[in-house]
């Protein structure tokens, strides 16, 4: 059983596919997408923002979040997508833990 719209799905897909993509960067590649702005786009007829946010750890690795934002159709508000983990110097990647993520929605 579904509980959640499909464009909903769709979008939730379209977060985890730009966190896939930005993985497989640099920290000199993640470092200049902080300064871009977010992108605009439309799933499914509905308006939705993607931002991507990069935060330097003192240990040296990056924080990288993407969060997403969709105009929910019949309820005020919007919903939220997001994707995030930690590129560390030597180009490994942890995975960004759960309970961070509750800073970005």
């Amino acid at each position: 059983m579904r509980t959640f719209p499909k464009s909903l799905a769709t979008f939730r897909k379209i977060v985890e596919d730009r966190g896939e993509q930005l993985r497989k960067l640099t920290q000199e590649e993640l470092k200049k997408l902080a300064a871009k702005p977010a992108e605009q786009l439309t799933v499914e007829s509905r308006p939705a923002t993607i931002g991507i946010i990069v935060q330097p750890i003192p240990d040296g690795s990056l924080r990288v979040v993407i969060q997403g934002f969709m105009k929910a159709r019949f309820v005020p508000g919007k919903h939220v997508a997001l994707d995030g983990f930690y590129k560390n110097l030597d180009g490994t990647v942890n995975p960004m833990p759960s309970e961070e993520f509750y800073e970005f929605d």
